[in-house]
């Protein structure tokens, strides 16, 4: 099942005990994250593709425009999300003010940036390494012949490293095209609140999402650690504003135990195994907010 379906699903789900539109989406999300210990940087687009209200809801908060830069080789761009807590934002954004920044994510072997337009389009810009599929083209297209569909469109960009950019907006090729030029080396940067973490020994980690109001991310002891579901060795950490944080429980959760904290107007909430809860109230205790 694709987090486009489990985004529907949970909707679905919350629309009849939630009928504010904030709520059910609050819900929904929290549902996926807890669930599949995931952000909502997997489903920016899918919320898109269910209408302008959802992607209104993802544009709050004040997500800053990053100063302007050339649209260089991105050959700096890293995949790995590294040791320390929160990482350096990746080296590559889309340098365009009609898109806004909602959230970026870091993972191994992968960087993702997802943005709206107008509370009703969404645009996903990823970076991953390797090889990319044989339909990709061979370099950033710079023309609009070499655009079959506007809604997505993949380019290798090192020998090691390749784009893929999908957008519901719909547009020609030309101004796609000119779009893509205005991708460059800039840093994203979102008004997140989380400022550091003491990480446990023998954890490191592997996936960190940035968005207005709120922080993801999951610590293991190594970088391959099972996803789907969660190797039960992992944490899980996320922090929100306290009126969409939550407490439920799912069925057959590898990390069952969950705490949370209330640090001004946010909660940290931890999700853990019991062989881990010790260690997850310590890094729960150990997180510092920017406000």
């Amino acid at each position: 099942m694709t987090d486009l379906d489990e985004l529907r699903r949970a909707l679905r789900a919350e629309e009849a005990l939630a009928p504010d539109p904030e709520s059910a989406l609050a819900a929904a999300t929290r549902r996926i994250r807890r669930r599949r210990a995931t952000s909502v940087a997997a489903v920016t687009l899918s919320v898109a593709a269910l209408g302008a209200g959802a992607v209104g809801l993802l544009d709050r908060g004040a997500a800053v425009t990053p100063p302007a830069s050339p649209a260089g080789s991105t050959s700096a761009v890293s995949t790995a999300p590294g040791g320390k807590v929160p990482p350096a934002a990746p080296a590559v954004s889309l340098q365009d003010s009609s898109w806004h920044l909602l959230v970026w994510s870091v993972e191994p072997h992968y960087v993702n940036l997802h943005y709206g337009q107008d509370r009703k389009y969404g645009l996903e810009l990823a970076v991953r390494e390797g090889t990319a599929p044989a339909t990709a083209l061979p370099a950033k297209p710079t023309s609009a012949a070499q655009i079959p569909d506007t809604r997505s469109v993949m380019w290798q960009d090192t020998p090691d490293r390749w784009f893929w950019v999908r957008t519901t907006k719909p547009m020609k090729a030309a101004e796609l095209v000119t779009l893509l030029a205005k991708i460059g080396t800039t840093p994203p940067v979102v008004d997140a609140p989380l400022k550091s973490v003491r990480v446990p020994d023998g954890q490191q980690l592997v996936a960190f999402t940035s968005e207005p109001e709120a922080n993801t991310f999951i610590l293991c002891p190594d970088l391959d650690a099972d996803r789907a579901p969660l190797d039960s060795r992992c944490l899980s950490v996320f922090v929100s504003l306290s009126s969409t944080a939550g407490s439920s429980s799912f069925p057959n959760d590898p990390l069952p135990v969950h705490q949370h904290r209330e640090i001004g107007r946010y909660t940290v909430e931890i999700d853990s195994s019991s062989a881990n809860e010790q260690a997850a109230r310590q890094l729960m205790n150990s997180v510092t907010l920017t406000r």
